[in-house]
């Protein structure tokens, strides 16, 4: 019986802190891989979907502000960057109102997004850089018209330039 106790302490109990200890290797590799590498492996998934502009590129502008006409400054800086100035003009659909949204004009506006839904995936795009100008409730609406569709990329005005925000459906 002596023998056997301490054939445990001497072989069994370092054989056991040992076997840990590997097993150990793989649950802290699994445990860094999904708290850090699935993080690092987004951003550079949206990095580089930021960066490509598709096959067949189209360019969506909504312009709801009232007396402001953003077209002009986007044809500004579609002419800069040459991905976006390579896109033929019946892959560019406008929408544009020139007084305030308002509630009721929803259905209308509604219409008016699907025919450029419509219009754009017609022509085959497959990435939709989308340029906004006006209420959130608008860019809610696009985001659910294109929610299953084709890839949009988000523009946002800043220091007189538009910036690429990257893709607006993640996964």
């Amino acid at each position: 019986m002596e023998t056997l106790r301490t054939f445990i302490a001497d072989w069994l109990d370092p054989l056991g802190i040992v076997l840990g200890l590997i097993a150990l290797v793989p649950i802290f590799w699994t445990w860094w891989d999904v708290v850090f590498g699935r993080r690092r492996r987004e951003r550079r998934w949206f990095a580089e979907i930021s960066r490509r502009p598709g096959e067949r590129p189209a360019i969506l502008i909504v312009d709801l502000l009232k007396e402001k006409g953003v077209r002009p400054a986007v044809e500004n800086f579609r002419r800069t960057v040459p991905e976006l100035a390579e896109i033929p003009d019946e892959r560019i659909a406008i929408i544009a109102r020139q007084q305030a949204l308002t509630p009721a004009d929803l259905p209308e506006l509604h219409r008016e997004l699907r025919a450029a839904a419509a219009q754009l995936l017609n022509a085959g795009a497959d990435c939709i850089h989308y340029f906004h100008a006006g209420p959130a409730i608008a860019a809610a609406l696009v985001g659910a018209e294109f929610a299953n569709g084709a890839r949009v990329q988000l523009y946002q005005h800043e220091g007189g330039t538009y910036r690429n925000f990257g893709p607006l459906r993640v996964n």
